[in-house]
C-alpha cells in the first residue's frame, strides 16, 4: 500500500474515531441505552485498531519509524495511547462521572494536540 493510501486510511479512521467518541461521551452524559448496543460496544475496538496500524503504516513507509524517522512521531504514538486510555476511562460505567468527565475532556484536548503535532511536524507545536 502506498504512503498516500495508507495516509489517507489514517485521517479517515482518525476522523470517525473521534465522531464516534464525541458522539459516545453524549450518550454517556445523556444516560443513554445506546451505549449497550452490539456496534457500538464493536465498533470502537475496529477503529482502534485500524488506527493503531495505519500509524505504524504511515510512519513506517514514510518515515521509517521506528529505525529512524523525526520525534514527532514517536510523541504522537504515545499519545495516541494516551487518547485510548483516556477514552477507554471516559466510557467506563463503573466510573464516578466526575471522573469519566475530566477523563472526556482530557481526551479531547489530548486528541488536540495530536492535530497540532501532525500539523506542525513538531513535539511543540504551539
Amino acid at each position: 500500500m502506498s504512503y498516500i493510501a495508507l495516509k489517507h486510511l489514517h485521517t479517515t479512521v482518525i476522523t470517525l474515531t473521534l465522531l464516534l467518541f464525541i458522539l459516545r461521551g453524549a450518550w454517556m452524559f445523556a444516560g443513554s441505552a445506546m451505549l449497550e448496543r452490539r456496534w457500538v460496544k464493536i465498533t470502537p475496538h475496529i477503529l482502534h485498531t485500524l488506527l493503531l496500524l495505519s500509524a505504524f503504516g504511515v510512519a513506517w513507509v514514510g518515515y521509517g519509524w521506528p529505525l529512524g524517522g523525526p520525534a514527532w512521531i514517536s510523541v504522537k504514538f504515545v499519545g495516541l495511547l494516551a487518547y485510548i486510555a483516556l477514552g477507554v476511562i471516559a466510557l467506563k460505567p463503573t466510573r464516578a462521572l466526575n471522573v469519566r468527565a475530566s477523563a472526556f475532556v482530557g481526551a479531547l484536548v489530548v486528541y488536540g494536540y495530536l492535530a497540532a503535532v501532525a500539523y506542525a511536524k513538531s513535539a511543540i507545536p504551539f
